[in-house]
């Protein structure tokens, strides 16, 4: 945790849809309690279970929310990039954390402590309104990907995860920067099932492997891939 500029972070708060239309002292207010992390890759923000005292937003970088199953596999909630807010949940209902959140890249993250969230919650309904309207499009997110899981098979899954992680990148969308392990903890299969179906796409000339990277060639195919639900 670094010390951190208030106006500078005031800036930023600013140019959040979350925070459009709060007044600049009500920001002044947030910004004053903030600090920021920077967090190396792989680095833990928090653990499953842990106490919930602090909300989140991403600066820089990109942070998963990771779920610990009881057979000893983490899978991948949702990837939480500049700008989103995560977090928040727990503070509301007092409960412990619902995931683990993890740095997938080296990342910077604005913390708000839950004293002073909660306060201005109460104090701004604009703000309190858009928290759970954030909330809500997570959910929705997190059920879809539940839905995933339950109805589309490995082939499917993991064509879709390559497709919106190349949406989200802004530079080069057409070379994933992703490791095998990466997606079987996003669609929920082992390494080796993910390698196994990336060799076959391979093969077919969909793709390009690398360390580390997969660049796609063929994106009519792999969409109509995430498309397919086994009969």
């Amino acid at each position: 945790m670094r010390p951190t500029d208030p106006s500078d972070l005031v800036t930023f708060l600013r140019g959040l849809a979350v925070f459009e239309g709060i007044g600049d002292l009500r920001l002044s207010a947030i910004a004053q309690a903030c600090h920021v992390q920077r967090l190396p890759k792989g680095k833990a923000l928090f653990n499953q279970e842990d106490p919930a005292d602090t909300a989140f937003i991403v600066r820089t970088g990109c942070v998963s929310l990771v779920l610990s199953t009881p057979d000893g596999r983490d899978l991948v909630i949702n990837d939480m990039l500049p700008g989103d807010m995560f977090g928040e949940l727990s503070l509301v209902t007092g409960q412990p954390r619902s995931t683990g959140a993890v740095a997938r890249e080296p990342s910077e993250v604005v913390s708000i402590p839950r004293e002073e969230f909660m306060a201005e919650l109460e104090a701004e309904p604009k703000l309190m309104r858009r928290v759970l309207e954030t909330t809500s499009r997570r959910l929705r997110r997190s059920s879809e990907r539940e839905s995933a899981l339950a109805f589309l098979d490995a082939p499917a899954r993991i064509a879709r995860v390559l497709l919106r992680r190349s949406e989200q990148q802004r530079d080069n969308p057409d070379v994933v920067t992703v490791s095998q392990e990466e997606i079987a903890q996003h669609v929920g299969v082992t390494r080796q099932t993910v390698a196994r179906v990336l060799g076959k796409w391979r093969r077919r000339g969909w793709i390009i492997t690398g360390r580390g990277k997969i660049m796609l060639v063929n994106r009519g195919a792999l969409r109509r891939q995430g498309e397919e639900v086994p009969h």
